[in-house]
């Protein structure tokens, strides 16, 4: 009877693929690019015109990706990436505000533009990766791995502007405070495809040095719930009355695309892989918020940098 079980052990052995299993975590230093006008800068004599646009700039900031894999005949992958990054910015001079809301609320003539003016813009990046791919090898050095997959996540982005303005209305002093917050969130979920390419430049018995190149397309059934709310503080000779106005947008739904690019260098020693490299992420279309300084945006949203890349298989 045991040689029978140690018999079909050893079949279930032979017949079942090997399998490993790969940990990975990711450090991403990315900048966030997408332009959105939230001031107007003017001059109000008529000889000296021009109109200056306050827009939006982000710096580089700290994201991370984390996930695993498993191989075989079949490589199955997920992976988490979650991204955040804010700034700030400010403005003098005879402002107009960008925003529907802001726009609505400028002071009444003769002062008709605000005094000074800021902002502050934040973007929340969460996006999970699903992949099915399978690796070809194709000659010494190249290795190709289609894929396809799922992906899912959520974009949040907020805009938060405030304006302030003070001036003689009738032998008295009057001030007008507003308060803008713009939000833009989106969620979705679609397919994605993929390849990603290995080209080997050299290898030892411990050491292997390569390059790589990663190419992905996704397109996302997305939602867009867009909000624009503005608080108005108005004070006449001591008297203060506050108001507010919510600018209704309807909700947004259709597709929205997004590409994926990821080149690097990647070293290999035992079971540790180092990859360092620049990726960038195009998502069309992805701010849907309303400006009275451009009207609709329909702005790309570009997250690009560095991504560093340590896994442990096994």
């Amino acid at each position: 009877m045991w040689s029978r079980s140690l018999l079909l052990m050893g079949m279930l052995a032979w017949t079942t693929p090997a399998f490993a299993a790969e940990f990975f975590g990711e450090f991403l230093y990315w900048k966030a690019t997408e332009t959105v006008d939230w001031v107007l800068n003017t001059n109000r004599d008529p000889l000296q015109q021009y109109i200056d646009y306050g827009s939006t700039e982000f710096g580089f900031s700290p994201g991370f990706r984390i996930g695993v894999q498993q191989s075989g005949e079949w490589d199955v992958r997920a992976s988490w990436t979650r991204f955040s990054t804010s700034t700030t910015a400010s403005e003098s001079g005879d402002l107009t505000a960008a925003f529907l809301g802001g726009k609505n609320s400028q002071p009444p003539a003769p002062q008709l533009y605000f005094d000074t003016g800021q902002l502050e813009a934040s973007i929340d990046y969460n996006m999970i990766d699903l992949d099915l791919g399978k690796a070809f090898q194709l000659g010494e050095s190249l290795r190709i791995r289609p894929l396809v997959g799922l992906r899912g996540g959520m974009i949040e982005q907020s805009f938060t502007t405030a304006f302030q303005a003070e001036y003689d209305s009738g032998g008295s002093t009057s001030q007008r405070n507003i308060v803008e917050t713009a939000t833009n969130d989106f969620w979705g979920i679609g397919p994605k495809i993929g390849i990603e390419n290995q080209y080997t430049l050299r290898k030892t018995e411990h050491l292997e040095l390569n390059v790589t190149a990663n190419f992905y397309m996704a397109y996302l059934l997305g939602d867009w719930q867009v909000h624009d709310v503005t608080a108005v503080t108005q004070i006449d000779g001591g008297m203060t009355s506050t108001s507010s106005q919510v600018i209704q947008t309807s909700p947004r739904d259709f597709g929205s695309l997004t590409f994926q690019t990821i080149v690097g260098v990647q070293l290999k020693y035992g079971h540790l892989t180092a990859t360092a490299g620049y990726e960038l992420n195009d998502w069309l279309n992805q701010c849907q918020i309303f400006t009275d300084a451009s009207g609709p945006q329909n702005n790309d949203l570009l997250l690009q940098g560095l991504t560093v890349r340590l896994a442990y298989n096994f």
